[in-house]
């Protein structure tokens, strides 16, 4: 029986909807076959609380554990870390200098995906388009007109390294563009303004964990929210979720082709969710973002994709896992 290190928790914004995934995880995942560990994160606090509530803390030496003078080796981790520093590449450095198999994409996809500027320079290399935006660390001059002319009205201000829409803003107006700048800036020190793409957002899960790289199905966001932020994507009446999408069969095939594309070019592993936003007028998917460590939660996209494409949700994640084994 494998013993697997499920890590949730973090430093970010995502910190409560990651212990939501790590639940959700565990819940699921096969105890004929695993022996999971729910180890808890919060900045140089790794430990496990035990089923009698006594807390063991992580040896960050070899990531083991010692409980009653018995030490626990761990065969693989699962992380299950939105945000920092679990999505960015850090962890995942981490784990590869202490030589423990891990769930997911590698420390390099990861920290690249993670900031949205620098995958957005990567993601428009393969051809697959892009809305314009300009990019801006804290400190650097703001020119108004510049971003209005290259973004216009409305226009979305977004933190580049943080996830589930925290320190986002969309902004209508130029009165809302410098209180959508401190907001971001809030989160990280460097931001993207990006233009807004008129359409339907579509989320593509993309996963190696059947051998060969499998789509899962697409899946429309509707949110009730002005966008969907992060009320709207972790509220139940937060959005709706259409899955399968119904869209033209031949935006299917291009959304697909698209997510398909970034996955292997990436050199992503395990899950990720490739956005989009589909502007059907013109026929054209619009990169958004991708999600190395997608939500997990039970009303997450992922394993709504799951379900819908007739898989199993417990042997999905046994796939997973080993899929990091044989890797």
């Amino acid at each position: 029986m494998y013993k697997v290190a499920l890590i949730a928790g973090g430093d970010s914004g995502e910190y409560e909807v990651s212990l939501r995934s790590g639940d959700n995880i565990f819940e699921q995942l096969d105890k004929t076959l695993f022996e999971p560990y729910l180890i808890h994160f919060k900045g140089s606090d790794w430990h496990y609380q035990a089923a009698d509530g006594r807390i063991f803390q992580i040896d960050k030496n070899d990531f083991s554990l010692t409980i009653d003078g018995k030490k626990i080796v761990f065969d693989v981790a699962f992380i299950a870390i939105h945000g920092t520093p679990g999505e960015n590449g850090k962890l995942q450095s981490y784990f590869e200098m202490i030589k423990l198999p891990y769930v997911g994409c590698t420390s390099f996809p990861s920290a690249l995906t993670f900031n949205k500027f620098y995958c957005n320079l990567a993601v428009a290399q393969l051809g697959i388009p892009i809305a314009p935006s300009l990019h801006f660390y804290a400190g650097d001059p703001i020119d108004i007109e510049h971003i209005e002319e290259v973004c216009g009205y409305p226009c979305f201000v977004k933190s580049c390294n943080s996830g589930s829409s925290v320190g986002v803003t969309k902004v209508h107006n130029r009165e809302e563009l410098m209180p959508a700048f401190e907001e971001a800036f809030k989160y990280d020190n460097q931001l993207i303004v990006e233009r807004m793409i008129h359409g339907r957002e579509l989320a593509c899960g993309v996963t190696a964990a059947y051998g060969d790289v499998k789509m899962l199905a697409i899946t429309e966001i509707v949110a009730h929210n002005e966008f969907y932020d992060y009320d709207a994507k972790y509220t139940d009446v937060g959005h709706s979720l259409i899955t399968p999408a119904d869209i033209a069969p031949d935006m299917q095939v291009l959304v697909r082709q698209y997510a398909e594309t970034v996955f292997r070019q990436l050199d992503c592993k395990g899950i990720v969710r490739v956005d989009f936003i589909l502007d059907e007028a013109a026929k054209t998917p619009y990169f958004l973002e991708v999600n190395t460590i997608p939500g997990q939660t039970a009303m997450s996209i992922i394993p709504a994709q799951v379900k819908s494409l007739g898989l199993d949700i417990r042997e999905f994640y046994t796939k997973l896992v080993l899929e990091a084994l044989a890797n």
